[in-house]
């Protein structure tokens, strides 16, 4: 195909139009030599400059408009084109303009050749994206401060797509599906981190956002989470909608309760406690006001009757007798925190006696193991208390065990931290010596656990000679040593009950010390 020759006239026509055209965008454009020198600009590029004619532009370089920094900038491209000869496309670059105004270009560079094809220089040409520029950085700004706000909120912060699936999980939320880092959680849904059944819970409450657009206001979520600590959340879920309102999500907030609700049972069960304590209190006086005189009757009685049937039958009725009167022993040491004689007991030796005794009462099918520390700080209490609280906590783990076992009775040192005491409100923060009684029985069914420090309260059947008053009062005493016990137990792999009492004071300084 034959190129056809233009007149000079033509061309000139030609130069014309083009020329015509390139000033009528509003694009900065420009030619420069391979020197950085301009050669020619449009119509916005001289007004850029803040020039009356495009004369003034030529000859000169971007050293002679624009601070250092930003000509720099301009040079380093123009030479990469020139070296290269490979074209800078798109580029956004920060420029300060020659009145010192801050603008954003999008910058596309190519070179311009000779009609030999021999690189002459570069072609240039900028569009001003100031206002698309600084709404990105604006948007990107308030992004940024949103999510360092949610990051460091305690509350568990997450969104949810269409399919219940996270995009996006704050560390509080990530703590509690057992993640390192947001990319583990992402894609995932609540089935892949819960239990089947508290899931199928969650999902339930998703459906409700997602599908009828209808929002979850402070609900109490349970939460077993992968270490298997069971937490209580507050949670909140509002659909996410998008431009057009159309929902493409949900966003949640969970709170955790788990320490208000602790609090909230233990103030209901010491009320309850103290409501028993005081009913118990006042029969027990009833009681034992009646026993007296039939304990009394009995010593005159054995010294009147002589016969051999009178005497077996005087021993059943004086057995029974100090058994109740044992059992309203019981009731009073639970019922009243009494003043008694305090001084520094040595837990060793105190554990030692105790597994004796018990191991006298148990049944020799259960095996009982000792883990006691030899450095133990010493207690400040009552002894004959604190011996009572362990034995009872010794015998209720045997009687876990009607078929055998093992019970162990572990203790040491133990430094209790804020975060643990905060969880736990009875438990003030330092030095304590964690008494420890497991056994390897059938375990406590999760509806049973709330209740088993109640007076009264048991799974024996009746006529057994448990009365319920045996973890109430060791809960008691543990209580009247400024202590705590707490319980882990599971279905069928046993229960331990831990004890945390807080230790002599200046006493654990000196066992470091030495």
């Amino acid at each position: 195909m034959e190129t056809q020759t233009l007149s000079p006239k033509e061309c000139a026509e030609e130069r014309l139009f083009l020329r015509a055209l390139i000033d009528l965008l509003p694009d900065l454009v420009s030619v420069k030599d391979s020197a950085g020198k301009n050669v020619w600009i449009n119509h916005a590029k001289l007004k850029e400059l803040g020039l009356q004619d495009v004369k003034e532009a030529i000859g000169k370089s971007g050293f002679d408009f624009f601070d250092r920094a930003t000509a720099e900038g301009f040079q380093r491209d123009d030479e990469q084109v020139i070296r290269t000869g490979q074209p800078v496309i798109n580029r956004r670059e920060k420029v300060v303009e020659p009145n010192g105004e801050i603008r954003w270009h999008l910058t596309t560079k190519v070179p311009w050749r000779d009609t030999g094809g021999n690189i002459a220089g570069v072609m240039s040409i900028s569009r001003d994206i100031t206002g698309q520029t600084e709404a990105a950085i604006k948007l990107e700004e308030e992004r940024n401060l949103i999510r360092t706000l949610i990051d460091h909120l305690p509350d568990a912060i997450y969104a949810k797509d269409a399919n219940a699936r996270k995009i996006m999980a704050n560390p509080a939320d990530l703590k509690n599906l057992g993640c390192t880092a947001e990319a583990d959680a992402i894609g995932k849904t609540d089935f892949d981190f819960f239990p089947r059944e508290i899931a199928t819970a969650f999902f339930a409450d998703d459906q409700t956002v997602l599908k009828d657009g209808k929002t979850v206001i402070n609900r109490e979520e349970k939460a077993v989470l992968q270490n298997g600590e069971t937490r209580w959340l507050l949670t909140s879920k509002i659909p996410w909608r998008d431009a057009e309102g159309n929902i493409i999500g949900l966003v949640g907030i969970g709170r955790d309760i788990t320490e208000k609700k602790n609090l909230e049972a233990e103030v209901l069960r010491a009320q309850r406690t103290e409501s028993l304590g005081r009913l118990a209190t006042g029969i027990a006086h009833d009681l034992n006001n009646t026993l007296a005189p039939v304990l009394i009757s009995v010593e005159l009685l054995r010294h009147k009757l002589q016969d051999k049937d009178s005497l077996y039958v005087l021993a059943a009725i004086e057995s029974s007798a100090r058994r109740a009167a044992d059992t309203i022993k019981q009731v009073l040491s639970f019922s009243r925190e009494a003043e008694c004689h305090r001084t520094a007991v040595n837990l060793c030796h105190l554990a030692d006696g105790v597994v004796r005794i018990t191991a006298q009462m148990l049944p020799k099918n259960i095996r009982i193991e000792t883990q006691v520390a030899e450095n133990l700080c010493p207690i400040p209490g009552n002894p004959l208390q604190l011996h009572q609280m362990l034995l009872n906590l010794c015998v209720n783990a045997g009687e876990a065990m009607p078929d055998g076992g093992r019970l162990t009775l572990a203790a040491h040192n133990f430094t209790v931290d804020a975060q643990f005491a905060g969880m736990h409100g009875r438990v003030g923060a330092g030095p304590h010596v964690l008494l420890e009684v497991s056994d390897t029985g059938g375990g406590i069914a999760p509806e049973l656990r709330d209740r088993i420090f109640e007076p009264f309260f048991t799974t024996k059947e009746l006529g057994t000679k448990n009365v319920g008053l045996g973890l109430s009062t060791a809960l008691s005493i543990a209580k009247s040593h400024c202590g705590v016990i707490l319980v882990k137990s599971e279905i069928g792999k046993g229960s331990t009950f831990q004890v945390y009492l807080p230790v002599q004071p200046d006493t654990a300084a000196e066992k470091n010390a030495g």
